[in-house]
């Protein structure tokens, strides 16, 4: 999967993102796709939307698995960068069903962020 064929993903699997793509990424950048991928998983969690988030994640985990390197490399450096901010925003108990269900691609790409910087 290229940069370009990210949009049509997230509007099949999140269509409610479809207005934010259009705005804020609409020449098929993938850092910019997934700032906005980012940016909605926030909201929702800013919501309480837990099941929301969760799906959120699978969807990444789907373009990551799928993704060329460009893209590989957006949703790490982007969304799985974000998620130490997301475990601020939300309680801990929050915090543990999100981790519970974060796909194991996705989770070992943060722990090796996590290791790498020496946090």
């Amino acid at each position: 999967m290229n940069p370009y064929e990210i949009p049509a993903m997230l509007e099949d699997e999140l269509p409610a993102i479809v207005p934010s793509l259009k705005e804020h990424a609409p020449d098929g950048n993938a850092t910019q796709i997934i700032k906005v991928l980012t940016h909605y998983t926030r909201s929702l969690l800013s919501l309480h939307d837990l099941p929301a988030v969760v799906k959120c994640m699978q969807v990444a985990d789907k373009i990551y698995e799928k993704g060329n390197q460009v893209v590989r490399n957006a949703v790490e450096n982007v969304f799985v960068y974000s998620f130490s901010g997301l475990q601020c925003a939300c309680n801990r108990l929050e915090w543990k069903q999100i981790q519970s269900k974060i796909p194991v691609t996705l989770y070992s790409a943060y722990v090796r962020q996590i290791y790498r910087s020496g946090l």
